[in-house]
Formats: structure tokens, C-alpha cells, sequence
């Protein structure tokens, strides 16, 4: 395992709405939205997935699924853009690092749903999205996205989809990340996305033993390393914002078992689905007379995320 950061990190979830195509708009608000963050001590700011261009998805499903790509060609931008310049601009004026989202025209013209994290001393990382989400004009990144940012702080990006998939995360944090960043697209309350994203979320912090901070235009929240939602948004309009203690993450059960795996078992996980070799040991067993069976019903307590 890496080494555990050696500081207190200071995040924020940004609630945004992107307004779509209206670039100078979005970048404005994001720009004021950072500086907002700088009076709040907060070292690292999270902005929703597309958030400066707005999203390929970001109206209907159905009517984003007849989206031209001409259409989306028209929202993209370069990662080297105006807008991504004055964002890493207001972040080396504040010394808060900021995570922004958006529809990326790559040099050979291939589209991508790219996350830009751009630090103080003008360093940036780009994420281009693993999962597509049935954009077909959208490509496909290759690659997983961990870098070291302050006082020893590992962080790793996924976007929207990336989160569905458990491997996705468990690989981030085999790289090291003791933060997970996982912007989204635009959801409401009834966004089955959305209500996937946090219900997966605490799992995906609890069984990797990283904090993850999430965000999306109406909804946001910050997860602690044991799958404890520690800060989440009261309302549409609200940043919320925790101190993260890197403590924490030596004290979750799931940092200590990612040294007890057993990468060994594993290795089909790699490879092919099932194709008719046996993939376990068989085992049977036989019951003799009675077999006790012990059934209990357990009331849900309803929580928000």
C-alpha cells in the first residue's frame, strides 16, 4: 500500500447546472464558485462531469440518445481551451485545486466526456471516461487517472459510469488513491443513474478504504473510508465541504485486507467470461435428518444517500 497522506485535505462537492452550449456562462459561475472555496479554506473543489460545456446527456435520455455528432462536436473543446485556461487561472490566483468537467474534442477529432484537475503550480490531469453510457459519438478513454496532489494526497478520477463498475474503483485504489473524485451528469431525485450513484458510492469507499467526494448538478456528498457519508447537500444551492483526516484510511477494514488479497484467485477476472472450464472446486455435501434454518427480518431505515 502507499503512503497514507500526511495532512488534513479540506474538499468540496460544487453544486452546478450547466447551462448547455453556454460556455463563458458556465466558466464564469465555476470561476466564482473557486473563489467562493478560497474563503472557505477548501483546498479541492468538485465539479459536476461536462459541467463547463454541459453534457452529450444532459437533456432527455431519449432525445440525447438521437443527439448528431455534429451537435456534440459543437459543445466540444479542447482541454487546452480558453475555459479550461481561466479555470487553472483562478486556481493558481486562489491555490484551490478544482476538478471541471467537459465534452473534450481530442487533436484526431475523437469526442470524450473528459474531467480536468487542474493544481496549484499549473499542473493539470485529464480523465477521458471509460464507459460510454450509450453515447455512441463519444469515445472511449484507455486509461486509468492517479496523480499526487498536496501534502501527500493520491487522487483518482472516475466520471459518472466508471462508478458502476466495482473493478474500476478496487483499481484506483490498488494505484495508491486515498481519494476517489466521482463527477456526474445532471440527475434529479428520480434519476435512476442518479439513485444507482448513491447507493454504490459508500460501498465503493467502504470496500477500497478511500474517501470519495461525488458530485452532480442537484446532489453531492462526501464519503469517509468506512462508508460514512460525513457531508451531504441540503439543498440544490449549497457547497458542502469536510475536512478529510487522513487517519481514517489506516483505520478502515478495507485499507488493512487489500493486503490480505489473493491475486492468484483472480486472474480470470482478466479474461474471457465463462467458456466452459471449471472455474471453482466442487463441493457437496450431505444432510442427514434435520437442517435448522434461521430466518430474521430486518426493518430498512430510509436515508437520503
Amino acid at each position: 500500500m502507499s503512503t497514507l497522506p500526511s495532512a488534513t485535505l479540506r474538499v468540496a462537492s460544487i453544486p452546478f447546472a450547466a447551462r448547455h452550449g453556454e460556455i463563458d456562462h458556465n466558466v464564469a459561475d465555476v470561476v466564482a464558485w473557486i473563489e467562493q472555496a478560497a474563503r472557505e479554506r477548501v483546498g479541492l473543489a468538485v465539479f459536476p462531469e461536462a459541467c463547463l460545456t454541459g453534457g452529450a446527456d444532459a437533456r432527455a435520455s431519449a432525445d440525447a440518445r438521437r443527439t448528431r455528432r455534429a451537435e456534440i462536436t459543437a459543445l466540444a473543446a479542447s482541454v487546452d481551451s480558453a475555459s479550461v485556461q481561466a479555470v487553472a487561472d483562478a486556481v493558481e490566483r486562489t491555490g484551490v485545486a478544482a476538478g471541471v468537467g467537459l465534452i473534450e474534442r481530442a487533436t484526431n477529432g475523437d469526442l470524450y466526456s473528459s474531467y480536468v484537475v487542474c493544481l496549484p503550480g499549473g499542473k493539470r490531469h485529464v480523465h477521458r471516461k471509460l464507459q460510454r453510457d450509450g453515447q455512441r459519438h463519444i469515445a472511449r478513454g484507455d486509461c486509468f487517472t492517479v496523480f499526487d496532489a498536496q501534502a501527500g494526497w493520491r487522487l483518482a478520477v472516475l466520471i459518472g459510469g466508471d462508478n458502476y463498475l466495482v473493478e474500476n474503483a478496487r483499481m484506483a485504489a490498488l494505484l495508491g488513491a486515498a481519494l476517489l473524485v466521482a463527477p456526474h451528469a445532471q440527475t434529479d431525485a428520480s434519476d435512476e443513474a442518479g439513485a444507482w450513484m448513491r447507493r454504490a458510492l459508500p460501498a465503493r469507499a467502504l470496500d477500497n478504504g478511500m474517501f470519495v467526494v461525488y458530485s452532480d448538478a442537484g446532489d453531492g456528498a462526501i464519503v469517509d473510508p468506512c462508508g460514512q457519508v460525513v457531508a451531504q447537500r441540503a439543498s440544490g444551492d449549497d457547497m458542502i465541504a469536510a475536512d478529510l483526516d487522513p487517519a481514517l484510511i489506516g483505520a478502515s477494514p478495507a485499507h488493512r485486507w487489500l493486503e490480505a488479497r489473493r491475486p492468484d484467485l483472480y486472474a480470470r477476472l482478466a479474461h474471457e467470461p465463462y467458456s466452459g472450464a471449471q472455474l471453482f472446486e466442487p463441493r457437496s455435501a450431505n444432510a442427514r435428518g434435520a437442517v435448522a434454518v434461521s430466518v430474521a427480518v430486518v426493518k430498512r431505515t430510509q436515508a437520503r444517500f
